[in-house]
């Protein structure tokens, strides 16, 4: 055998786990989440505008209306 020691290295260490994320997946589809805001909130922006659409426009509409002058 060969009696000249190994030289010194070191061992190989995993990455640490703060480094590695799991990947977040969709609540409705199951689709891999991407965006920041996606992944905080667990749903893609299409399932998002599924469960929670706009809300519909009902400001009052002024119209002109005809009437006699009050005095």
């Amino acid at each position: 055998m060969n009696d000249q020691p190994l030289p010194d290295r070191a061992p190989e260490e995993p990455a640490p786990e703060s480094t590695v994320r799991p990947p977040v997946r969709c609540r409705l589809c199951g689709r891999p989440l991407t965006g920041r805001a996606s992944r905080r909130t667990g749903l893609g922006p299409a399932c998002d505008a599924k469960l929670h659409p706009d809300r519909p426009d009902i400001r009052p509409r002024r119209h002109d209306v005809e009437q006699e002058p009050l005095f």
